[in-house]
């Protein structure tokens, strides 16, 4: 009934107009007023029925900078589940519907906009009664909507003929992060999508994603009396930068007790000392850098109702009123920054973050904790600027000796770096939390090409260490020398894997098939190469050498560890160009261990073992070789 009596109200709206003879002019209201007046949300949603705009206050200004004739540009940065998407859609349906002209819409792929994009599209059409009347279904199709004449259509990064083939007065670029930097090699989503709309005069684009890697402070403004954002030229991820470009708005919350204003943060967020992620999520709060109080998730929705944009030198005074001078005035790039600790969801309280965070740091694995710190809080995740100093991975020592399997450990992985004239091996430990001991290092010499080193890495693979534990998974580099990596590989089908380092992937490993038999010659059956990116793995392995020595998920060293072992580690350090790559530069001839201990972390990351369940090292069962008579046999 709520549906139909709202679809009556809006149909006795535009007869008034008509008769008024204004139908046809632009009305001057904004998106979100567009929406509080006409959009419902269909059933099956969160929050179903009429749209209420007072839910994400931080999306006011954002959607209305649309309609501020001063920005060519509007950059959001945020959180998952704030309703980013929501009110895009806002946007897209308040100029098809008040001012109606060709719109433009880029997302991260086909599947999204297909699966995703195009029903919710089609529910907010079908849910507001003057889209409906001015949709045309017979002229629409998947990726194309008609509606009173006019064309929205949907495309996805890497389909550049749909971003060449109309132009458009707004053009919105959904999550560029997750964008190719090139689609199909003619250049970047947002310069392609802003020569879109350069031939309307009002012509607007929007950029809106979750941030990724970059290294970024917080600095404290004494002119607003604020901690804020710092510039940083550290920074890998396309929206951060969009957003450095632009006005710098954050998004600040006043403190129910002091009243003063603060812009929320991951370093704001508090809980008590060694809790675990369950605690930590009952117990965890926000704290007010100005009084220090402990502020509860019940406060968030008054805190969102109450809070404000403020920019680069200006002032919030008790009543939130914004005062002063931006050092961004003039800027046609309205830029925005929300922290996902804002969103609306209820679920997402301030110990939910904290919970997910604990519990990303206990895995050790880099992608999951950035996803927390990206996706879930909207910040940029930090890596590693440049290698550590030698003498802090001899620091890393611990009272036992090269061979001995301490306890803690419960699974065994090796890492082999292939050069011509030599193998360069590590063997490493794991336990809970990813922690890990070093349990030998070496090189096998002679070369590669030839069998003879190669049996010499089968002994190895077959060596036992302490109470009969042995190398349950051994990563070799394939670079260099293939076929017989292949070859020995095929031969230890289970225990050992060839492995492919990239640059850049869009994810941190995957497996492709590979067809080789034992002399690395083709063979139908087959056998899996892991390709892996570079950048992940080398960064957890120097982020293991800063980790706080009181900190779960430890990394350690025999204490007769070699000090040419310890440089090799830093040889290399992470370097990020001009042109935003990220890359490895060498500082010194030798970097075999580094890459050796590289690919030992990306055995346990495949094996992906349950430590908990683990009670004792895994004890690998070999097939024992039995020489007699000059024959070879294998026994069980």
């Amino acid at each position: 009934m709520l549906q139909k009596d709202v679809q009556n109200l809006q149909l006795l709206t535009d007869a008034v107009r008509s008769l008024k003879g204004i139908v046809d002019a632009p009305l001057p209201r904004t998106a979100d007023q567009w929406a509080d007046a006409h959009r419902i949300l269909p059933q099956g949603v969160a929050e179903a029925g009429p749209w209420r705009s007072s839910r994400t206050p931080y999306m006011t200004e954002p959607v209305r900078a649309f309609k501020n004739p001063n920005y060519r540009r509007i950059v959001w940065v945020m959180g998952s589940q704030m309703g980013k998407t929501a009110n895009q859609f806002n946007v897209i349906g308040h100029r098809l519907d008040d001012d109606p002209a060709p719109v433009l819409y880029l997302g991260p792929t086909q599947s999204n906009i297909r699966t995703m994009i195009e029903p919710k599209i089609m529910d907010m059409i079908h849910c507001t009664p003057s889209l409906e009347r001015k949709y045309i279904k017979s002229k629409s199709t998947k990726t194309l909507k008609v509606v009173n004449g006019i064309a929205f259509r949907m495309a996805w990064a890497g389909s550049a003929a749909e971003l060449a083939s109309d132009s458009a007065a707004i053009g919105i670029v959904d999550e560029v992060d997750r964008m190719a930097s090139s689609v199909k090699g003619e250049g970047d989503p947002v310069e392609l999508m802003e020569a879109r709309t350069s031939t309307f005069p009002d012509g607007k684009v929007g950029v809106a994603s979750t941030p990724t890697v970059g290294t970024v402070e917080s600095i404290y403004d004494e002119r607003s009396n604020l901690w804020r954002w710092n510039v940083s030229e550290v920074v890998e991820s396309p929206i951060w930068r969009l957003w450095q470009e632009g006005t710098r708005h954050e998004w600040a919350w006043p403190c129910p007790y002091c009243e003063e204003y603060f812009i929320p943060r991951m370093d704001c967020l508090k809980w008590p000392e060694d809790s675990t992620p369950e605690s930590a999520g009952r117990h965890a709060k926000m704290g007010c850098p100005h009084c220090n109080e402990l502020i509860e998730s019940k406060y968030k929705d008054r805190m969102n109702r109450y809070g404000v944009f403020v920019a680069p030198a200006q002032k919030i005074n008790k009543k939130g009123e914004v005062t002063g001078k931006a050092d961004t005035d003039g800027n046609d790039i309205a830029s925005f920054w929300i922290s996902g600790l804002c969103t609306f969801s209820s679920k997402k309280t301030f110990g939910y973050f904290a919970r997910r965070y604990l519990n990303a740091i206990r895995t050790r694995e880099p992608d999951k904790i950035q996803a927390v710190i990206n996706t879930e809080l909207g910040e940029l995740y930090s890596v590693l600027g440049e290698a550590p100093k030698w003498d802090i991975v001899y620091n890393k020592r611990k009272p036992y000796e090269q061979g001995a399997v301490v306890e803690g450990v419960k699974i065994l992985t090796a890492g082999v770096d292939v050069q011509k004239d030599r193998l360069v091996y590590v063997v490493r430990g794991w336990g809970l939390h990813m922690e890990s001991w070093l349990i030998t290092h070496g090189e096998l010499w002679g070369e590669t090409k030839h069998p003879a080193v190669w049996k010499q890495l089968h002994e190895l693979l077959e060596h036992t260490y302490g109470d009969d534990s042995r190398v349950r998974m051994m990563a070799i580099d394939s670079g260099y020398e293939t076929n017989s990596v292949y070859s020995f590989c095929n031969k230890n089908k289970g225990l050992t894997i060839p492995t492919k380092g990239h640059d850049k992937l869009d994810k941190p490993f995957y497996a492709s098939r590979v067809e080789v038999n034992i002399k690395g010659e083709t063979h139908k059956q087959g056998m899996q190469l892991w390709h892996f990116d570079s950048d992940v793995v080398k960064t957890w392995v120097h982020a293991q050498v800063e980790w706080p020595d009181d900190e779960l998920g430890g990394w350690w060293l025999p204490h007769d560890i070699t000090e040419d072992y310890c440089k090799q580690i830093v040889s290399e350090g992470r370097v990020k160009k001009s042109s935003g790559k990220v890359v490895w530069v060498r500082h010194q001839k030798d970097n075999h261990f580094l890459d050796a201990e590289a690919l030992a972390y990306l055995s346990v990351r495949i094996l992906h073992p349950n430590f908990d369940k683990i009670e004792a090292p895994i004890q690998v069962k070999r097939k024992r070789r039995i020489i007699s008579k000059g024959m070879t046999t294998w026994r069980g």
